[in-house]
């Protein structure tokens, strides 16, 4: 697909990356990555081991939070390491492909996660951490365009996956498992065209009420399956200006 290799560019190493954050001050307490290679039609070669970790953030993890994902301040401060520490780490488990890979997210939370870390460890290496951020990639965001509910949003990771007929794999809010996840719903876009364009259609039907309405008749048609004519979109163009 064009449009993905213009968004992916010549990166062919994806570090697919999820993050859980405090309730309120939103600093990192849990980090799941799986990092994948490519093939040269940006299909999967290989899913690389995870790397996970618990962080101890300077707050408290807030009780909405440990709810969803059962991390509580305990937790954190028996398996914990500092975020100084786990962005290190995170770098060896990258390793030699630090230059060459781009950091997939669903959604742009993970990124507040990591600056909001930064500003509460001055201590750590914050060039890393912006270098994350400046090479990330919005997977939810791309799958928008194609795949959004009635009003043009979009779905969670589990209902996206669910469109493609995958099962979730491991417990959800575990950051691990949602990285995990997150390539695998990558894999599923790549690989079951049909299903992308079946809903693609769904999406434009959608879309086409906002757009002129000669424009938005003739869009309906197409999708139905009716011919549209230069000579009948010109009367669609004359009905409308009557």
């Amino acid at each position: 697909m064009r449009l993905l290799e213009k968004e992916l560019g010549d990166h062919k190493v994806l570090v697919f990356l999820d993050l859980e954050g405090t309730q309120f001050s939103h600093e990192m307490i849990e980090i799941g990555a799986h990092m994948v290679y490519l093939k040269k039609d940006l299909s999967v070669k290989k899913i690389m081991p995870g790397f996970k970790s618990y962080v101890r953030p300077k707050s408290h993890v807030g009780h909405v939070v440990t709810e969803l994902t059962g991390i509580t301040d305990e937790l954190l401060k028996k398996e914990g390491k500092p975020f100084r520490v786990i962005l290190q780490d995170f770098k060896k488990y990258v390793g030699k492909e630090w230059k060459n890979a781009l950091f997939v997210t669903f959604g742009n939370h993970d990124n507040r996660i990591i600056m909001q870390s930064v500003a509460n460890n001055l201590d750590a290496c914050d060039a890393d951490a912006k270098y994350i951020v400046s090479h990330n990639w919005d997977i939810a965001k791309f799958l928008q365009r194609f795949i959004c509910d009635q009003y043009g949003n979009n779905y969670s990771l589990v209902n996206y996956l669910k469109i493609f007929g995958v099962q979730f794999s491991g417990k959800e809010h575990d950051a691990l498992a949602d990285a995990l996840n997150l390539a695998l719903l990558y894999k599923a876009f790549i690989s079951k065209k049909d299903i992308v364009t079946e809903n693609y259609i769904k999406a434009l039907s959608q879309k086409s009420s906002h757009l002129p309405p000669p424009i938005s008749r003739a869009v309906a048609d197409l999708i139905q399956g009716k011919e549209v004519t230069p000579s009948s979109f010109k009367s669609y163009i004359e009905e409308y200006l009557e």
